[in-house]
């Protein structure tokens, strides 16, 4: 019995040093992708491509996924400390911060075609895909965490899966190539592949991927894909004209 206790205690430790490590690998991929751009602006050398301006909604967009970024991270390293108590009590702020990211999400989709700070491959309007196509995915995969809140396994995997959805404006950032388009399908795919540990974990833990981490996964392949049809093909650019706040 003992033995067997001492085995559920180590996976359960193993498990929060995972969630945790992926949850600060995540800060440094965003600190990294965007110093130039917004934290360490005039600081760094911009890469890959000339800093936009930073508009109000920008900046209050900015704050907010980083105020989630902190939040989240703050969660793990309060599961991985054993304060489940204090987890699920800044579980509520850390839904609103997720939520409120939402509208603003959309708003700089939009408004960032009167900026023109889309790479030369493309144009404002296409560009407007790239930001609005993440809204679902992100939206679903938050809504999934929350309610399921009180199942540890679904809940943590949705979340992580929340904020790995939103790496790819920051890994695109990073100084890999030139502003093409075949770069930011790469780039892309890179994105999706931050979802390689959990799906190796899943697999070293319960033998399988797990229902979530499929979720995960598809979609952010499904968004990826359907930005590179619309880019590749400019389709897009009816469609956004149209939008409300374009």
């Amino acid at each position: 019995m003992a033995t067997i206790t001492s085995n559920v205690r180590d996976r359960q430790t193993a498990e929060r040093r995972f969630y945790s490590r992926m949850a600060l690998f995540m800060v440094a991929i965003v600190l990294l992708g965007f110093a130039p751009s917004f934290y360490l602006r005039g600081i760094v050398p911009a890469y890959p491509r000339p800093n936009p301006t930073l508009s109000p909604s920008v900046i209050v967009h900015g704050l907010l996924f980083t105020a989630w970024l902190v939040v989240f991270v703050a969660q793990t390293q309060l599961v991985a400390a054993g304060r489940r108590d204090l987890h699920m009590k800044l579980g509520g702020a850390s839904m609103v911060l997720a939520l409120a990211i939402i509208p603003m999400m959309y708003l700089v989709g939009v408004w960032q075609v009167g900026r023109a700070n889309q790479p030369p491959f493309t144009d404002p309007l296409n560009w407007s895909v790239v930001p609005l196509s993440a809204i679902p995915a992100y939206a679903v995969l938050v809504w999934t965490g929350w309610r399921n809140r009180r199942k540890a396994a679904v809940h943590k995997r949705a979340m992580l899966s929340a904020a790995l959805s939103l790496m790819h404006p920051a890994i695109g950032r990073l100084p890999l190539g030139p502003p093409i388009l075949p770069v930011f399908a790469f780039t892309g795919l890179l994105s999706v592949a931050m979802f390689i540990p959990l799906i190796l974990w899943d697999r070293r833990t319960l033998g399988h991927v797990h229902p979530t981490t499929i979720v995960g996964v598809s979609l952010n392949l499904a968004v990826l894909a359907l930005q590179l049809l619309f880019l590749a093909t400019g389709t897009w650019a009816p469609i956004a004209a149209h939008l409300p706040g374009v």
